[in-house]
């Protein structure tokens, strides 16, 4: 039962995340603006969507597909130094703001970087070359998490039993591996398709024209260079229902575990063959060296000239805005997250519950710059934003974090429900003291590991700034954008350092762990 305490808060959270996806809706179906639907006839539109899906295609499947050696490694080679902080690291490479690593590539795999000699005449990091490189390096880690995780999930009796029936290499493969890989497989790739599919920030960095444009970019560009409406809602609903379905086919398929490895208890572990040994240590280095070696880069070039002449007071401006609206957006999201899943917990409504999981996930569905676009152009008539637009920034960055949020939460709260909670209300302790003293030191890991999350995610927010945002309240994605697009690659690579050192200390001090 909800108690009469919580349905006014819970009236007014579902009314803010509902009524909010719903008037941006309301304002893709035409209300303010009609769609442009003669753009089904354009080729430029054909060209645009080939290129989305094509990219993203391909991102998806070599993230995958080379996560899979290391991924085997990580789970069963106990000989590999620092898995553990390996990782960790692939958790913040995940989550990283792209534009550190944009402006790293850059540095590395640009027309003057240190790397570019030794690929020969022909390559190019501005087109899809450098986006596949990008996406690769951001959704690389992720796979390797689900995957080694999905390995070290295996038990120790099965590995035991194979050992026993002296099953080959690949029958050890067929009858125990894979059965613990393919109920994930198919998920793993639409998720990471689907963050491929809505990528802007990489997009508009390395496209490097007309030819590669995604949707996401090309959203944007109808919105604030050219504003027209009428073609942003045309393409904003042909993003919407694309990554929707997307959406509902992967969630059907099986839940992730990426952020915290399940409890295998596995004591044994299998004999390898040594050449699928040395493959997946020789994979463990290779992908390190990846993984580090853009973000190297960033040190050598920002001091490059000292520290005279940098442009200290716009890294210190954009640094004040982006923590004002990451930590504002995190602490919203951290409370509605928390809100909505303790009333999941105690509710014995099972519309309600399905009600509450719809308006806590669904912005999953919705991507940031399609939810962007509807408000926007649905209150353009009625709020100024270049005054207000901060606004908008702040609450559209907590939804876009929540379903991180909630879903994080949700099964911490539900361990409390089944186990204290009959306990804390024998003991009749006030509301407040209960929730000071029993529940939030109950919950404290997962609420650090949630904020921790959701404060990196936001710090690195581009597309929702992209289309609400200020030049004078711009945040350090934006700044960075426009210093490494003006070619001061030394200023940028120092903007990129210092947002990559504040994403890292606020999983530190956030106590994020395996």
């Amino acid at each position: 039962m909800i108690s009469s305490l919580s349905r006014l808060p819970l009236l007014l959270a579902l009314t803010f995340l509902l009524g909010t996806s719903g008037l941006a809706l309301l304002a893709l179906t035409g209300w303010e603006a009609a769609p442009d639907v003669h753009l089904w006839q354009d080729p430029w539109f054909w060209q645009v969507l080939r290129f989305t899906l094509w990219q993203a295609f391909l991102s998806s499947l070599l993230s995958v597909g080379l996560a899979l050696p290391l991924a085997r490694a990580l789970a069963l080679d106990r000989k590999l130094p620092g898995k553990a902080a390996f990782l960790r690291w692939c958790l913040l490479c995940f989550v990283m703001p792209s534009l550190i690593l944009i402006t790293g590539l850059v540095l590395v795999y640009g027309r003057s970087g240190w790397l570019t000699p030794w690929l020969g005449s022909g390559w190019q990091l501005y087109g899809l070359s450098g986006i596949l490189l990008a996406h690769v390096f951001l959704n690389l880690p992720f796979a390797l998490r689900v995957l080694s995780f999905q390995w070290a999930g295996i038990p120790s009796a099965a590995w035991k039993l194979s050992a026993q029936l002296q099953l080959s290499g690949w029958q050890r493969f067929h009858l125990v591996e894979w059965p613990a890989l393919r109920g994930v497989l198919p998920a793993l790739l639409g998720f990471i398709f689907l963050l491929c599919f809505n990528s802007f920030a990489v997009v508009l960095a390395l496209g490097g024209g007309p030819a590669t444009s995604t949707l996401e970019v090309a959203i944007y560009q109808a919105l604030k260079y050219n504003f027209n409406p009428s073609e942003a809602l045309f393409l904003a609903w042909t993003q919407l229902l694309i990554a929707g379905g997307i959406f509902w086919l992967f969630s059907r398929w099986s839940q992730l575990e990426w952020l915290a490895p399940t409890d295998s208890g596995q004591g044994w572990q299998p004999s390898s063959h040594p050449f699928t040994l040395w493959t997946g240590r020789a994979a463990y280095l290779l992908v390190i060296l990846f993984l580090i070696l853009p973000l190297l880069s960033l040190l050598p070039r920002a001091l490059s000239r000292g520290l005279e002449g940098l442009p200290w007071l716009s890294l210190l401006q954009a640094s004040g805005w982006s923590l004002g609206f990451a930590l504002s957006a995190t602490l919203l999201a951290v409370v509605l997250g928390l809100f909505l899943a303790w009333q999941a917990s105690v509710t014995t409504s099972s519309w309600l519950k399905r009600l509450l999981e719809v308006a806590a996930l669904h912005h999953l569905v919705i991507p940031g710059m399609v939810l962007s676009v509807g408000v926007y152009i649905f209150f353009m008539q009625k709020i100024n934003w270049l005054d207000y637009g901060w606004i908008a920034v702040i609450l559209l960055n907590t939804l876009v974090a929540l379903p991180f949020a909630y879903s994080q939460l949700k099964p911490g709260v539900q361990d409390y429900q089944a186990n204290y909670q009959r306990l804390a209300a024998s003991l009749a302790l006030p509301f407040f003291i209960h929730w000071r003293q029993v529940v939030v030191p109950f919950l404290k890991p997962a609420l650090s590991r949630v904020a921790g999350l959701c404060l990196v995610l936001t710090l690195g927010d581009f597309a929702i700034f992209g289309i609400f945002g200020q030049p004078y309240q711009q945040t350090l994605p934006w700044l960075i954008y426009d210093l490494a697009a003006s070619y001061q690659l030394v200023e940028a690579a120092l903007a990129s350092l210092w947002l990559l050192a504040l994403a890292f200390a606020g999983l530190i001090l956030l106590d994020i762990k395996d």
